[in-house]
């Protein structure tokens, strides 16, 4: 049975991912298939989304993503992902949505921050559908940079607050950043904390297609405001409800369990 060593969780702890190889190499074929089934069908649900972190440069984005395909929903019962989330999280961890990307465009170094209650922790686990290498937009990653607070993280962070390049402080482009580079093949999983800072370099070489799937530890009861503050935040992208039509309709005793605690606080989408 899969499970996370204590050496993956120190290795988290300190740097901020993990690389998992071949992780769904068995299943990527149904999984890549299930993206682009998933796209077709909710086209009209695409966004193009031009943001500073990925270079001013459109990207179009799917909201709800894994949510709306059964087959896609039920990543979030696999033992594998399971044991990954309980490993970084523990047991109750909250399922926080997913999305999908459709990139022409490299990404400028940045946090993902956007609707976390970042005193607790958040991991996104990325799932890259092509081939990539550091000329054709794969991972860039700062190891270490998601302690924010610390004088190291503070100095990064004071860079990039009026502007998402680094260029102009260090004088160095974007690739030229010393960083972990990772090379990934399609069925790799990449586990990152939301606060590390990461890239992607030289991504109009190719279109990239990925998704993320999102979890944080479960929020205790006097952080509740907090947190419906946060999930407020999703309306302001039209979004209604905390999870897609089918991530609920499909799922088991053990999945609302990661599911409980937004549906509880979902109304914040609607009283904001």
């Amino acid at each position: 049975m899969f499970h996370l060593s204590e050496a993956q969780k120190k290795f988290f702890d300190t740097f901020g991912y993990l690389v998992f190889k071949g992780l769904f190499s068995k299943e990527i074929g149904e999984i890549s298939s299930a993206f682009d089934r998933t796209i077709l069908k909710y086209s009209s649900d695409l966004v193009d989304w031009n943001h500073r972190a990925h270079g001013n440069e459109y990207r179009s984005f799917m909201a709800q993503f894994i949510d709306r395909d059964e087959y896609l929903s039920s990543l979030l019962d696999d033992e594998r992902i399971l044991a990954i989330y309980k490993g970084l999280l523990g047991e109750d961890f909250i399922y926080r949505g997913s999305d999908a990307n459709i990139f022409e465009c490299s990404t400028c170094w940045h946090s993902d921050t956007y609707g976390a209650l970042l005193k607790y922790r958040n991991v996104k686990l990325a799932f890259y559908l092509e081939s990539l290498s550091a000329d054709s937009g794969c991972f860039r990653v700062l190891p270490g940079s998601q302690h924010f607070g610390d004088r190291f993280s503070n100095k990064l962070q004071s860079f990039l607050k009026n502007g998402d390049s680094l260029v102009d402080d260090l004088g160095l482009q974007d690739h030229e950043v010393p960083a972990q580079v990772i090379s990934t093949e399609p069925g790799d999983v990449l586990a990152f904390d939301f606060r590390v800072k990461h890239a992607t370099c030289f991504g109009s070489a190719r279109r990239r297609r990925m998704f993320t799937v999102c979890a944080a530890e479960k929020i205790k009861e006097e952080d509740i405001p907090l947190f419906r503050q946060k999930i407020s935040e999703a309306s302001k992208l039209g979004i209604k409800s905390c999870y897609g039509e089918e991530m609920v309709r499909s799922a088991g005793p053990e999945r609302m369990v990661h599911l409980q605690q937004c549906l509880e606080n979902e109304d914040a989408l609607w009283l904001s």
